[in-house]
């Protein structure tokens, strides 16, 4: 077993979590305090003294803050020799992409997705604050913290790539962001802000939801293909002020002798660049909407349950629309996305207060954003303790024996409604989302592969 010194402290290294470009992330005995930390091990660091100097600033400016009331990574200490740089970060269990290979890539519930979402929106607020740019949110940068106590809580990671805005703005095309989580105007060459961040969340949203990316393009060209079939193209006004509108779109003649943006075709991008589109997709998606249908259970007569969990669906997915549009001016802000009504659960409340579903979603949603100081207090009631398997939202809610319930603090702020047809009209679409169901196919593909999420 080897040992490693800092100017403080000394680190047994017990095995290594994980190996990259950058170096590896080994499990350590920190022996002062007498608990495992995780470090982050870079070789030949000084090749990389910019991009390391900048996360070390970006690391000292959250060592500021509160790391598990805003959901972000503890950082302890650095120290380095003349080989290696050394990161000495809080061990957490695993991330999300880990989590969801070690379960078949099984779709998550809208209420576990709800937990991990506020949380991001949390750590995103605060970063927005410091005028952080985290610019590589994805799942394998988001760590489950104690899942057996505390289910679905998390942080978020790496820091790598993280920049301060006014910095980063002044990069002419920064090539940032992993590829299937790149925001349109990194993709097309528009002024962006903070706002990347919440496009790459509601990526990883559409994932939970579905089991495999939403938009897996194996080059930028796909990337944009994928999106403008699942969302139409962007406007106009975008397409013109964007510095990159001709690498993937080009203006076709109408019959009005007008001219019109029009996405390129496979064989004409094909032949312009010599690099072959590839098709990736597990599905394809032909509007967000039709996120709503997805994994929902069959069923001869919807219940009230089945009702409130099609409900909150529709409400997620209305908060996925509002945060992957293509102007970062129209996409929502962490802190306006905290208070909808998906995060909030007020409309749930409201409507479906006395069903199984709610309750079960409520105490998910307070397990994951607490911990409880005493032991005694750490029962933590989610759908664990009804012994229903969380990768399941067809599952039914099994009776239980009742327990002392979790105080929930009620912190939800109100919100205006969801789009007015979407609640208007719930009721009447039930049935109508009953019939397809009960005709669609719902063979899956299980997404047990994954491209290089390189950049």
């Amino acid at each position: 077993m080897s040992v490693m010194y800092s100017d403080t402290d000394a680190y047994d290294v017990i095995s290594v979590l994980g190996k990259g470009t950058f170096g590896e992330v080994a499990k350590c005995w920190k022996r002062s305090s007498s608990h495992f930390v995780a470090i982050k091990i870079i070789r030949n660091y000084t090749f990389r003294k910019g991009v390391i100097k900048c996360e070390l600033k970006m690391l000292r400016m959250l060592g500021t803050v509160d790391s598990d009331k805003f959901h972000i990574v503890r950082f302890f200490e650095s120290f380095n020799d003349d080989t290696k740089l050394c990161l000495v970060f809080e061990l957490l269990e695993q991330s999300l992409y880990e989590y969801q290979k070690d379960n078949n890539f099984l779709p998550l519930p809208s209420k576990h997705i709800r937990s991990i979402t506020k949380q991001v929106l949390i750590a995103l607020q605060k970063l927005k604050e410091l005028s952080i740019v985290h610019t590589d949110i994805k799942p394998e940068n988001i760590m489950l913290v104690e899942q057996a106590q505390f289910p679905f809580k998390v942080k978020v990671i790496d820091f790598g790539s993280a920049c301060v805005l006014s910095e980063i703005q002044q990069i002419k095309g920064p090539y940032i962001q992993s590829r299937f989580y790149r925001s349109p105007e990194i993709l097309l060459g528009l002024p962006f802000c903070e706002k990347l961040d919440m496009w790459s969340l509601g990526c990883v949203m559409a994932e939970l939801h579905l089991g495999w990316p939403i938009y897996p393009g194996t080059n930028e060209y796909d990337q944009i293909r994928y999106i403008v079939e699942t969302q139409g193209l962007p406007s106009d006004h975008l397409l013109e002020i964007a510095s990159k509108t001709h690498h993937f779109f080009k203006k076709a003649r109408q019959v009005n002798s007008t001219y019109q943006w029009t996405l390129k075709t496979v064989d004409e991008y094909q032949a312009e660049t010599m690099v072959q589109p590839l098709e990736t997709r597990t599905r394809n998606i032909h509007s967000l909407d039709q996120l709503a249908t997805f994994n929902l259970s069959k069923t001869m007569f919807p219940d009230k349950e089945f009702k409130a969990e099609l409900f909150d669906q529709q409400t997620m997915v209305s908060l996925i629309k509002k945060i992957l549009t293509y102007d970062p001016g129209q996409r929502l802000a962490p802190s306006v996305a905290l208070k909808h009504p998906f995060i909030t659960m007020q409309k749930l409340k409201s409507k479906y207060k006395r069903t199984k579903y709610y309750e079960v979603s409520s105490q998910a949603l307070c397990a994951a954003l607490r911990y409880d100081e005493r032991e005694n207090e750490k029962q933590v009631l989610c759908c664990h303790r009804f012994k229903q398997r969380c990768h399941f939202s067809t599952e039914s809610y099994p009776q239980v024996h009742r327990h002392e319930e979790l105080q929930v603090t009620n912190q939800q702020a109100y919100t205006d409604d969801m789009d007015s047809s979407t609640a208007n009209d719930f009721e009447k679409q039930v049935l109508a989302f009953y019939w397809l169901f009960s005709h669609e196919n719902h063979t899956r593909q299980t997404f047990c592969s994954r491209e290089p999420l390189s950049h």
